[in-house]
């Protein structure tokens, strides 16, 4: 191989680093624990470092997680994303800072990887399927339930241990989280984020987990 061939398959390898490290997942979180942790251990499970970035923290309100995406993109204009995530849950706030930060978010072209009640519906249905309305405490009592059986330790949101725990049964929670999906078009002709129970986390984790793959699978809510 001669010395020009070489640099030119240099370049290359040199172009094609750079155009891969330029298309990255931004993630901004409406916590600092439970959550965080979970995406931090999956990120560095699945070999993301570097093409998934967490926004910084700046708020749990749905408006202040959305603002987290803004203010990252202004402080890193030349930084360019495939896809923008938020995840947020419904909890008590207002309809306008939970449906209105959904609508915005449609309209900005970022997706939303909301529950409604909270996040931790998506650690429950690694184990069992939800069909009733749910709230913070009930979700809960079973996480420690099960914890308790299984792993021999109440849930912790402050716990970094929990991706670790959980993720054999992965598939079984997008499995869960695809059923609720499909009830609520049947229910409602649509899904409905003001009906409990419902999360779209699942999108967001098939999303990183096809990031290294041929095919991505980066759908997202809202369309």
């Amino acid at each position: 191989m001669g010395t020009d061939d070489f640099h030119k398959n240099e370049k290359t390898k040199r172009k094609t680093k750079n155009k891969s490290e330029s298309k990255a997942v931004l993630i901004a979180l409406e916590d600092t624990k439970s959550s965080r942790y979970y995406f931090e251990k999956l990120i560095h499970h699945k070999g993301l470092s570097g093409k998934v970035i967490l926004a910084e923290h700046i708020g749990t309100n749905p408006k202040k997680v959305l603002e987290a995406v803004e203010k990252y993109k202004e402080k890193n204009p030349d930084t360019k994303f495939e896809k923008e995530w938020i995840v947020i849950d419904r909890d008590s706030f207002s309809n306008d800072d939970f449906k209105g930060t959904i609508e915005e978010a449609r309209q900005k072209g970022i997706c939303v990887a909301f529950s409604n009640e909270s996040y931790e519906l998506w650690i429950l249905l690694h184990f069992k399927q939800v069909n009733a309305h749910t709230n913070r405490d009930d979700l809960k009592s079973h996480l420690n339930k099960i914890f308790k059986e299984k792993f021999r330790k109440e849930y912790s949101k402050a716990s970094a241990d929990v991706y670790s725990l959980v993720v054999g049964e992965q598939q079984t929670a997008i499995n869960n989280a695809k059923r609720l999906v499909t009830k609520h078009i049947s229910d409602y002709g649509e899904i409905n984020v003001e009906q409990n129970p419902i999360t779209m986390i699942y999108q967001l984790v098939e999303c990183l987990n096809s990031i290294n793959l041929e095919e991505k699978q980066c759908d997202c809510f809202p369309n």
